[in-house]
């Protein structure tokens, strides 16, 4: 790779991933309380299946993000577990609709649905964190946030369809809308491996470099409080729409679709300013905000502060994963955001177990502002831990 040069290539392969990966969630996330319906469950049981899938996250993730940091240092390459991963996820995704047409409601075999449905899950945290991890080869280290902008740009885009196009998704059927799914997941891998080649294996070192454990202990506390950090703001943000007569879902459409039109110039920020000085900012400058939003303003200040928040909430999610990529070996990538992306799904589960139903704005908006000053304080004491 030329020492300052973004292999562009490269990047589309790994976008192209994340947005196969958001799709299949968004498809996920809208089918799967009918379907459970169709076979005599209760739409209640999809929460308890997520919940699920983000705590098993917590130990998959940083496993498999660990195994592809040897099987680069050893066979030069992340591939068998990406391999792995996307053959198991894309498998698993076209056979939950054919459960639904296949197996009476009535039936003990029913339970295979909800199973299936956790190791589809299961299977998709086994490749995520080595597809992030190839960040490494792609981009030089001070334009992390640039490459990682475009990630930010694909996900928040093709998630915003969440809030909205449960017709049009439904509508296709879910035999064709999970084949979509399954094949945009195995079209990406395979685009990815062919711009993705073999390096030479390190045979002058035969261990992986060891790593700080604080530092790792901090960058899992980074995941749990920007995971609360970000459930605690959608809920806030969702909480005063519904307070101020709004459309819930296309509100949140609209900030995210901001969040992504954000995403690119912040990532250039980012890149000229200090990733790291960025992030710092945009978390406390978020903070701030929800604590903003939670008095009783005006619409016109409420959509100011919407936007601002978009802004500042769009670097935090642009240079979390080049933070970390900078604060540890390049050799490491693969565990320090498995680690992260770990953290944050557990962070999911506890909100959704414990904080789900709390509707009080000010509590919402506090505990969210808590979550992001306390990650402040995390990257802080890692940059310390790191110089010491």
């Amino acid at each position: 790779m030329e020492e300052n040069k973004i292999q562009w290539q490269k990047i589309r392969g790994i976008v192209a991933v994340q947005g196969s990966i958001t799709l299949s969630w968004v498809i996920y996330s809208l089918y799967l309380p009918d379907l459970l319906v169709q076979l005599g469950f209760t739409k209640a049981l999809a929460g308890t299946i997520l919940i699920i899938e983000h705590f098993l996250e917590m130990a998959i993730e940083p496993i498999f993000g660990n195994l592809s940091d040897r099987s680069l240092h050893d066979l030069g390459t992340r591939e068998p577990w990406i391999k792995l991963g996307v053959i198991l996820a894309a498998t698993f995704f076209i056979i939950l609709p054919i459960i639904g047409f296949l197996i009476s409601g009535l039936s003990f075999w029913r339970w295979i649905l909800p199973i299936i449905a956790v190791l589809w899950a299961s299977a998709m945290a086994i490749f995520r964190s080595p597809v992030i991890a190839l960040l490494t080869l792609a981009t030089p280290q001070p334009k992390l946030p640039i490459a990682a902008s475009y990630l930010t740009l694909t996900q928040q885009l093709i998630g915003a369809f969440r809030f909205t196009a449960y017709n049009a998704i439904v509508a296709v059927g879910p035999l064709f809308a999970f084949a979509i799914g399954s094949f945009s997941l195995l079209g990406a891998a395979a685009f990815l491996r062919q711009v993705t080649p073999h390096i030479a294996p390190k045979k002058e070192s035969q261990t992986l470099p060891n790593i700080s454990p604080q530092i790792l202990a901090m960058i899992s506390l980074i995941g749990i409080a920007i995971g609360f950090g970000l459930r605690f703001l959608f809920a806030g943000l969702a909480r005063v729409l519904t307070i101020n007569g709004g459309n819930v879902s296309l509100g949140m459409l609209g900030f995210s679709i901001t969040i992504a039109g954000f995403a690119i110039p912040t990532g250039w920020l980012a890149f000229k300013l200090g990733n790291t000085r960025i992030v710092l900012a945009g978390l406390l400058l978020t903070a701030i905000l929800l604590q903003i939003i939670s008095l009783n303003i005006s619409t016109a200040m409420l959509l100011i502060a919407a936007i601002l928040i978009a802004f500042t909430f769009s670097t935090v999610l642009n240079g979390i994963v080049p933070f970390i990529l900078e604060v540890l070996p390049t050799s490491r990538a693969g565990l320090g955001i498995g680690l992260y992306f770990g953290s944050f799904g557990g962070a999911i589960s506890f909100f959704d177990l414990f904080f789900k139903q709390v509707n009080n704005i000010n509590l919402q908006t506090n505990l969210g502002a808590i979550a992001l000053i306390f990650a402040c304080f995390s990257i802080a004491l890692s940059l310390r831990i790191e110089k010491a």
